[in-house]
């Protein structure tokens, strides 16, 4: 079996894989790197039999209209992870040409992928002219999955892997294998035990509230922001939600077996206020005590119009709940203290503090996996701080650390 990476071997972005073996070629995720201006992975090979999208965030799913192109390549998703994928790609292909950016794809590729995409439940199995893939639930956010392989050798495909609970997923497990492509976003670090960052977290909120402030959540659409309405349940609190969130929690809600408890998501849903217009948007600034709003790393979105009305306002407070890659505004805010809005940069007199919900396993839970899955020989991929895993490894499996674009043979 052949493996080559197209994208997003070492670094966490534009994942690609292309897995060769008795002669069919599968890809399993297609992402982009949505950078400014956007990076892409390496061209698909022609000849894709099968393509498998593990769950949907830009940087695994972001190409994947591209496959449109292949006339005889099937594309399968979760039901879940479909619906999103499609938001998500009509969401950047937007972005692109306000950007000014070249858009990868168009509005017609993304209809045609929508059109052709092949739905498989979760614990599902796609099976294709010999070519079988079965479906694991993966945690991370609803609808994630780990591809199982069954080819010459037994290859699992983590995509992106959590191994606790939380409000939206149950924690994966995965099944034996022989080979395992294993994500490492968080090789070397641990996180915080998720029900003490909650408790934290509802604390800051509620303080932030109670000395007459606005608590500015922002939050990824796919998976954080769901995650952050369901820590707040029982609060009381006035929350307003603002951004691409919205739909979302629509598709979420027609699928309401690949939650944790569908009826309490409803239910959260439906007790907060949601912005539908600029009217709206105004009376959110005023009578809020919490906006939850895109974007969450502050580089677009309705949350920076909420910023920009309070960044006088030391009572309020600014609560990024994930990770701000390096040149975000997320992340320019935690080291400087500013934020760059329409070309201006501005410094936020609010409370600013960060708290992980990461929805990636630590590095723990990556050995775990790894020892869990029987695997013989182990790839490590999707993270910039691989061989910390690599060298934590050591005597117990085969370890591959490859590059992109490098053919390597499992």
């Amino acid at each position: 079996m052949e493996l080559q990476f197209l994208g997003g071997a070492s670094e966490v972005g534009s994942l690609g894989l292309v897995a060769r073996d008795q002669g069919r070629t599968l890809l399993f995720d297609y992402g982009i790197t949505p950078s400014d201006p956007p990076t892409y992975p390496r061209p698909a090979p022609s000849n894709v039999d099968a393509a498998f999208i593990s769950h949907a965030h830009l940087d695994h799913t972001g190409m994947s209209p591209v496959l449109s192109r292949l006339p005889r390549t099937r594309v399968a998703a979760t039901p879940v992870t479909a619906e999103v994928t499609e938001l998500l790609a009509r969401d950047n292909l937007k972005v692109a040409r306000l950007e000014g950016y070249l858009a990868p794809y168009s509005a017609e590729e993304i209809r045609t992928l929508g059109d052709r995409m092949q739905r498989v439940e979760r614990n599902g199995t796609f099976r294709h002219r010999g070519i079988e893939v079965e479906f694991h639930p993966a945690g991370h956010i609803p609808g994630a999955t780990m591809c199982l392989f069954r080819g010459s050798k037994d290859l699992l495909f983590s995509g992106d892997v959590l191994r606790i609970p939380t409000h939206l997923t149950p924690p994966a497990a995965p099944p034996e294998c022989d080979v395992l492509v294993l994500e490492s976003t968080y090789a070397g670090r641990e996180h915080q035990d998720r029900r003490e960052t909650e408790r934290l977290f509802r604390e800051k909120v509620t303080e932030t509230v109670h000395r007459g402030g606005q608590a500015i959540i922002p939050a990824f659409a796919v998976g954080r922001a769901q995650e952050v309405l369901l820590a707040l349940e029982g609060t009381g609190l006035e929350i307003w939600l603002d951004g691409m969130a919205k739909k979302v929690n629509q598709i979420y809600l027609r699928h309401p077996d690949y939650l944790v408890d569908g009826r309490r998501f409803r239910r959260v849903v439906e007790s907060v206020r949601t912005v539908m217009s600029s009217e709206e948007r105004r009376h959110a600034i005023k009578e809020a005590e919490v906006i939850i709003s895109t974007g969450g790393m502050l580089d677009g979105g309705p949350v920076l119009g909420y910023i920009t009305e309070h960044r006088n306002d030391p009572k309020s407070s600014i609560l990024l709940t994930g990770f701000q890659v390096d040149g975000s505004n997320g992340r320019q805010l935690l080291d400087l203290g500013t934020i760059t809005v329409d070309g201006v940069s501005i410094r936020p007199e609010c409370e600013v503090e960060k708290f992980d919900f990461s929805a990636h396993a630590g590095h723990a839970d990556l050995l775990r996996t790894v020892r869990e899955s029987r695997a013989t020989t182990v790839v490590l991929m999707h993270g910039d701080d691989r061989q910390k895993l690599a060298d934590a490894l050591v005597g117990e499996v085969e370890v591959i650390v490859p590059e992109n674009g490098h053919r390597f043979e499992v």
